[in-house]
């Protein structure tokens, strides 16, 4: 609890250095004022670590919620910016160690209260240990009280004395067993759950439908949050997947300028400009804004530097006993522990209760020099690459895979009125975005469904299909939502740190719409 300059988790790293290749850290830290980067970056010149630039360079823009970072191969980070009592309430966890880190008692009274240890004990694994400057009596005794033996030990340079303390269990490692992985769909979410996979050394079978193609073929895809004039967890999501994006092989941070078609849409950008700091988003001149951390991403690049093998298969049915079996026309094609569905505007292996529904769209290229940053208003123009930008935004509800020659006229005029000037098309590309009835994705484990009937909250469910997940319907923010919340499903299905908090799992639940629906009738 504290990041502070980040010390103990680059200490920590470091150490992590000596174990085996095959071993992963995973490090949260929980921090309601976060230090500037100058700040960290004038403080860690003294700091000889073998991660400082590495934390530096991914070092979190502040604002509330929860952050996932890579500081080397095997240690993940997870940096929660929060009131540390909100923190622990959400963070969805089993520690094995605790650094309280804070400032005394007498200084920082809300981290040392009893409510926050109950929290602690909660989330500790049996046989978990912490440790702690502090020597006070009101933290012995607050440990003590909730499970916790306590020793202090000599203190640390001028400190006389400081204390640990310990669950008088039986402590044994966590092992990663469950590596038995299917993935259906290699579209974006595919790809990025294949990706959250390889980081932990494990190589899924990825099988393309084929059948209904997705956006992720287009050469061209903006990455930028979803934001809003009050801090939702839905967009304090959207901003941390769009950070995480950042680090992603075939992201190109160039910005992104937002150019608003209606006064109601400039006041409100206008509203968001004063709450977020200027790396985040900017009024660049009047009533028009700028994104300067959005950029855009290449699938191909991604695909390539990702070195994935990927069988193309018709998935017509699927049959669970012991694991998760795949069929193509009654043939077994494949046996699977761990089943993720992320299989786009394929609907056919996808039950009613999600809602999803198939919206068309289409992009075209057009000729165009010297276009360094997105433009976005009433259509997207992406920077120019090989002489050539892509022009994209039409939605349609429908299933329907034909060019439209009206769709390509209309950006083509759109995309000419922006720029001034005539513009020569190149290519046209069109393919079905799978979107839920909120416009939310769809995340997490399978419930049952005929357990549902009686059941009014997502978190009160009990039973769940065992080795099924589903990730999908992200619409037209796959690029800038699905890496995160595919390394946050793998990471929960492996027993890690997740990197969604609990609320935020709640929002993305693919059961909410059956609950809902119940609720209301």
């Amino acid at each position: 609890l504290g990041l502070g300059f980040g010390i103990n988790l680059l200490l920590t790293a470091d150490f992590w250095n000596s174990m085996p290749k095959s071993s992963r850290l995973n490090f949260i830290s929980i921090e309601k004022h976060p230090v500037s980067e100058t700040d960290l970056k004038k403080m860690l010149r003294f700091i000889k670590t073998s991660n400082r630039d590495q934390f530096i360079s991914n070092y979190p823009i502040h604002f509330k919620g929860q952050h996932v970072i890579w500081i080397q191969k095997n240690v993940r980070v997870l940096i929660v910016l929060d009131d540390v009592a909100s923190a622990l309430s959400n963070l969805d966890a089993n520690v094995d160690f605790w650094f309280l880190d804070g400032f005394s008692p007498a200084k920082n009274e809300r981290m040392w209260d009893n409510q926050v240890f109950k929290k602690i004990r909660r989330l500790s694994r049996p046989g978990a240990k912490a440790l702690t400057f502090s020597a006070a009596g009101k933290v012995k005794l607050n440990l003590e009280n909730n499970g916790f033996k306590t020793k202090k030990k000599p203190g640390f340079g001028r400190k006389k004395e400081m204390l640990t303390g310990y669950l008088d269990e039986k402590w044994v490692p966590t092992a990663v067993t469950n590596t038995d992985f299917t993935i259906i769909g290699a579209g974006l979410a595919g790809l990025f759950c294949a990706e959250a996979l390889a980081r932990r050394n494990i190589e899924p079978t990825v099988i393309d439908m084929g059948g209904a193609a997705g956006p992720s073929f287009i050469p061209q895809l903006s990455v930028f949050p979803l934001l809003a004039k009050r801090a939702e967890p839905q967009y304090r999501m959207s901003l941390a997947a769009s950070e995480y994006m950042g680090s992603a092989p075939g992201f190109f941070r160039t910005g992104l300028t937002s150019i608003p078609s209606s006064e109601k849409e400039q006041t409100r950008l206008r509203k968001i400009c004063e709450l977020l700091p200027d790396s985040v988003i900017v009024e660049a001149k009047e009533n028009t804004f700028h994104f300067p951390r959005a950029g855009w991403f290449s699938t191909s690049f991604f695909e390539t530097k990702l070195n994935l093998r990927k069988k193309l298969i018709k998935i017509t049915k699927l049959k669970s006993d012991t694991c998760w079996n795949g069929y193509s026309n009654n043939e077994k094609v494949f046996s699977s522990q761990n089943l993720i569905l992320a299989t786009g505007a394929n609907l056919e292996l996808l039950p009613d209760q999600l809602e999803i529904r198939k919206i068309k769209g289409q992009a075209i290229s057009v000729n165009t020099s010297d276009l360094s940053d997105i433009t976005n208003g009433v259509v997207t123009i992406f920077p120019t690459v090989k002489g050539k930008s892509v022009v994209s935004g039409t939605y349609e509800n429908s299933s329907a895979l034909q060019i439209s020659s009206e769709d390509t006229k209309l950006l083509k005029e759109k995309a000419e009125t922006i720029l001034g000037g005539s513009l020569q098309i190149g290519e046209e590309w069109v393919g079905l975005r799978a979107s839920s009835r909120d416009r939310l994705p769809i995340v997490g484990q399978a419930p049952r469904w005929a357990a549902l009937s009686k059941t009014q909250r997502v978190r009160d469910i009990k039973f769940f299909e065992p080795g099924l997940h589903y990730c999908l319907a992200f619409g037209s923010r796959g690029a800038t939502h699905a890496r995160l919340y595919s390394e946050h499903l793998v990471g929960k299905i492996l027993g890690e740190p997740c990197a969604l908090g609990k609320i935020e799992q709640t929002i993305l639940s693919p059961a909410r719409f059956c609950i809902r629906n119940q609720i209301r009738c």
